[in-house]
């Protein structure tokens, strides 16, 4: 497995499963992206090193990819942590595939054009918005300001500034009209990804700032 990942360019790091050689601090200097568990035949102790590794403070959000050979494929148990699983022997294409999916699943980036966040992704020339691939049918006041949110997240702004900086004018119905827009847009994207747009108490509103070791 290791070299495989090697072969595929990923930098590895790799451990035993009962974790006891991997450094928490080096994991919080150097965070992983992905996680790798060969469990093979022996899923049980695959299911186990995927819980060990969660108690690890580093890779609590990272996501997993769990590896078992196809007779041990029913013994499969998702509460255990996994993300994904492939089946072993491995075939490097496949299983370079399914690194990429999770990789831009978990991952959130910004350009000028396509913002990232979560299952979000907003793409400003196109001028649309995809939630897990489904497009979002949002009024203009709301994509443009969804888009502002994504584009500064973890800032607190009040209603006042938010109808300066997202309509750039003073918008008919006053500051409260804000609320409007963004209770309709929370309720457009969902209680998971809608709860990424926080009230601020006493302020106004944010969207909250979020974020390949073997075993």
């Amino acid at each position: 497995m290791v070299s495989i990942l090697r072969d595929l360019g990923c930098n590895v790091r790799a451990g035993r499963f009962d974790c006891g050689d991997l450094d928490e601090e080096d994991l919080a200097r150097r965070p992983a992206t992905l996680v790798v568990v060969d469990a093979g035949d022996e899923v049980e102790r695959g299911h186990r090193c995927l819980r060990r590794l969660d108690t690890f403070a580093p890779l609590t959000d990272v996501p997993s990819l769990l590896a078992v050979t196809l007779p041990r494929l029913p013994s499969l148990d998702f509460s255990a942590g996994a993300s994904d699983f492939i089946l072993k022997p491995l075939v490097p294409a496949e299983l370079y595939a399914r690194l990429r999916q999770l990789d831009w699943k978990n991952a959130t980036f910004g350009t000028e054009e396509v913002i990232k966040v979560d299952d979000l992704v907003i793409d400003a020339a196109g001028y649309e918005a995809r939630l897990r691939g489904r497009k979002l049918e949002l009024t203009h006041q709301e994509f443009e300001l969804l888009r502002f949110f994504a584009q500064n997240r973890g800032k607190a702004y009040t209603r006042e500034q938010l109808l300066k900086k997202v309509w750039g004018y003073q918008y008919y119905g006053g500051s409260r009209t804000v609320d409007i827009h963004v209770r309709r847009l929370r309720a457009k994207l969902g209680p998971v990804v809608g709860g990424l747009i926080e009230t601020v108490r006493n302020v106004g509103y944010k969207m909250r700032s979020g974020d390949s070791v073997e075993g």
